[in-house]
């Protein structure tokens, strides 16, 4: 089975998060183009500003960086990196569809 963005999308819907983190994951998954790339980056790969994320979401930073660390240690385990410096955007990918130990759709 080749993943697909709604594969992923029921994926975070099924895992246990709060609503504000169900909305955020669905922002970033938004943001990722899985067969392509997004804007340059590697297949699966999405790049944001916390600014920008905060003001989707219409929450502050904090509260924002509260809801990754929750993403992060979901089993979603989202994984964010800098890879230009300090004032570069995050980048953002969902590391459990790394694995390929199998199917990944939980229908």
């Amino acid at each position: 089975m080749e993943l697909t963005t709604g594969a992923i999308l029921r994926r975070i819907t099924e895992t246990p998060l709060s609503t504000a983190a169900h909305k955020l994951a669905t922002i970033i998954l938004d943001g990722i183009a899985w067969k392509d790339g997004y804007n340059g980056l590697s297949r699966g790969t999405a790049a944001f500003t916390l600014a920008h994320l905060a003001g989707k979401m219409g929450v502050s930073r904090q509260h924002l960086s509260a809801l990754l660390v929750e993403l992060a240690a979901s089993s979603l385990a989202l994984v964010r990196w800098k890879r230009n410096g300090k004032f570069a955007p995050w980048l953002f990918r969902f590391a459990a569809f790394d694995q390929n130990d199998g199917p990944h759709d939980v229908v």
